[in-house]
Formats: structure tokens, sequence, C-alpha cells
């Protein structure tokens, strides 16, 4: 997870690092400003991702995640698939169901309920699905429509563009099984809204167990669905060493994480690290996982 903070000359050193050390995938957050860096350098998720995918080779690269907070289902739609051919298919499209604050009210309306957020992202799901299944879609729902939206005329962008699904509640849960190709928990904060996600093996197992579940209740073979954890824990975090890397992939394997997702090493807070021990990671840990 590489934040999206640094000005590109910099940036590209991280995408191109990541790429040539051998991990499977890169992502960026997509968000207008972001917890404790509002009003700092930040830049925009998609524009970053087309860079990334010209200055790597094989990376898979991501949204971690686009939401309907200041986005509309149809035009989003049409950049991922742009994202997709420009990255020679390593697009990998991340969608949640957003939060609140800046992102929240960036566009001037007043903030929905979380019931009507919920509702918003069911439909927005419902929306990046069907266009990207039709060659052509009309939709009509309660808040998002579309009229004769060609986004993809080859209708091959369902087939080729995974699209994981974030939720740590039922909704999310749900459309994952229902729509995506996997689906990514980052624990659960102790303050909703207020403070960083953490996550722990106990809670991903809860969380796994009830998504297998509602795969059996939609009948759908929970082998089929990726479980994508994104542990940007603050405090012990998988990067304070070589071990603790280690230790959190066995952990979470153990309880049927398929993909693991941390945060690139900044030189301050948040995820201020040392990428030498995610290099020493890349030697010492990668070609194992590889060979499993």
């Amino acid at each position: 997870m590489i934040l999206p903070t640094d000005r590109w000359r910099e940036a590209r050193q991280s995408w191109q690092l990541a790429d040539e050390m051998g991990f499977a995938h890169a992502w960026t957050h997509d968000h207008i400003a972001w917890r404790e860096l509002a009003g700092q350098r930040w830049y925009s998720a998609v524009p970053t991702l087309a860079a990334a995918a010209q200055c790597t080779r094989r990376i898979q690269l991501g949204t971690m995640v686009a939401s309907p907070n200041f986005r509309h289902p149809v035009p989003f739609a049409k950049e991922a698939l742009t994202l997709s051919e420009i990255s020679g298919g390593r697009f990998v499209l991340g969608l949640g169901a957003g939060g609140t604050g800046v992102d929240a009210e960036v566009l001037g309306a007043p903030p929905w309920s979380p019931t009507e957020r919920r509702e918003r992202f069911a439909e927005f799901v419902e929306v990046v699905d069907q266009v990207f299944r039709q060659p052509c879609s009309d939709y009509r729902g309660r808040f998002y429509s579309a009229h004769q939206a060609w986004i993809d005329p080859d209708g091959g962008a369902r087939a080729r563009m995974p699209v994981l699904i974030a939720g740590s509640g039922p909704t999310g849960m749900r459309l994952a099984v229902r729509h995506g190709d996997g689906w990514v928990t980052n624990g659960v904060a102790a303050q909703r809204g207020r403070a960083a996600p953490e996550v722990t093996p106990e809670t991903a197992r809860r969380q796994i167990e009830a998504v297998r579940q509602m795969c059996v209740d939609e009948d759908r073979d929970p082998a089929t669905l990726r479980v994508v954890l994104l542990n940007a824990n603050r405090t012990h975090s998988p990067l304070s060493s070589v071990g603790a890397f280690a230790d959190a992939v066995d952990r979470y394997a153990q309880i049927g994480v398929t993909d693991l997702i941390v945060p690139f090493p900044r030189s301050e807070a948040p995820h201020k690290g040392n990428v030498r021990v995610l290099e020493q990671i890349a030697a010492d840990i990668l070609p194992a996982l590889t060979e499993d």
C-alpha cells in the first residue's frame, strides 16, 4: 500500500521497487484527503496508477479502495477499464463504501446516514458489475442511473478485471460474495470514523467465518473468493521486522487469508518504517511463498 503523498519523481521509485522485489500487487488509497494527512500533499489515485503502470513490468496495481463518496460508477468504470488497458491487464479494482470526513463532504452535499451509505454502496457495485459485463448498459436506480453507457464495447472487462469488495460488516461481505472476485478486510476500528482500524487474527477469523457462511448461503464455493487482508496496524506492525512479517503471514494464512497487504514504509508517520526490512522480506520470505 503506497500512499500517494510523494511527488512523482520520488514516488515512482517506490512503485518500481515493489515490482522489482517480487511482490504480487501494489495499491494506493483513493481519497481527496486522508485522515491526519488532510491538508498535506496527496495525489489522485487514477493518474498515479496510470503512471505506475508505465514504470512497472509485472506487478498488479489497484485501488484500495475507491468509494461512492465522490465518484459516480459510470465514469469511474470507464477509468478502471482504461487503467486495465494501460497496465496490460494488471489492474485490480478495489471498492468500498467509504467513510465519513473530508471525502464524504467535499462535494457540498449533507453527509449520508449509515443506512444511505450502505444502500448507495450496494447500488454502486451493482452498476459497476453490470457495465463491465455488457457492451452497453442502461440502469435506473434510486441513487445512480446509466443511459447507453458504452463502457466496454468488447464486453469482456468483467472477465479480465478482478474486482475486490471491502467491508467488515454484512453488507460489504454479501456484495463481495455476489459480485466480487475477492473480499477485503482491514479489521475494525475502536472508534469508527475516528481511529484507524486494526486487525488481529481472532478478528479476521470471525469475519472470514462469516463471509464463508454467506458463500454457502448464496450457493457459492468459498474457495472461489479471495480473502484479502490489509494489515495497516499502527501498533504491532507486520513490517516492524522480518520475523514479525513471517509471523503475520503464517498466522493469517492458517485462517484462510489468501492475500496480505501492508503499508510501504515511509520516512515519517503514519507507517514510518525502514525500506531495508521490506527488501530483506523480499529476499528471505517471498521466494518460499512463491514456491508454495
